[in-house]
């Protein structure tokens, strides 16, 4: 997972960005997720590599400004895909959103060269700004206690950095 989201993401921007910033035209967007806005217990690695894609995203958004280079970190909530498949419906926070909704946010914050965009109601803007309202071990608390293993059937992680 790591090396997916984070070494990928890094390898590839580092082949085609350069390309994109000599002619002065381009554009990048990076599938962040809610999760990297506060650690995601019981599913650590995936939200850590996630609050990588949103910083990376963001600092490639600012070094950009100024060119012709648009780039945006898309975060989504709850989309209808086949993730909670994988992850588990109790993962899930929020309603789901169709996929389309998803790709047309992200492709409005390209256009307004948005650094970030989060998509998925309510929900999703509670879980992206519970880290700047309460204290963070709060917020890993309650993210615990969402996230714990065995509520509803949720199987457990076979150890804590999977």
């Amino acid at each position: 997972m790591v090396r997916l989201n984070v070494g990928a993401l890094v390898d590839l921007t580092r082949v085609y960005l350069p390309g994109m910033v000599e002619p002065d035209r381009g554009a990048i967007i990076n599938v962040g997720s809610t999760a990297g806005f506060q650690p995601v217990p019981y599913m650590a690695v995936y939200g850590a590599t996630k609050a990588f894609v949103l910083s990376f995203t963001e600092a490639l958004w600012a070094e950009t400004r100024g060119t012709g280079v648009r780039v945006t970190a898309l975060c989504p909530g709850a989309t209808d895909t086949g993730f909670f498949g994988v992850a588990a419906e109790d993962a899930q926070v929020g309603h789901r959103i169709a996929p389309e909704r998803v790709v047309q946010a992200a492709l409005r914050a390209l256009d307004r060269r948005s650094s970030t965009v989060v998509t998925g109601g309510l929900e999703s803007w509670m879980l992206t700004n519970s880290s700047r309202l309460a204290p963070r071990q709060l917020v890993a608390r309650i993210a615990e206690r969402t996230m714990r293993p065995n509520k509803r059937g949720r199987q457990a992680e076979k150890t804590p950095i999977n």
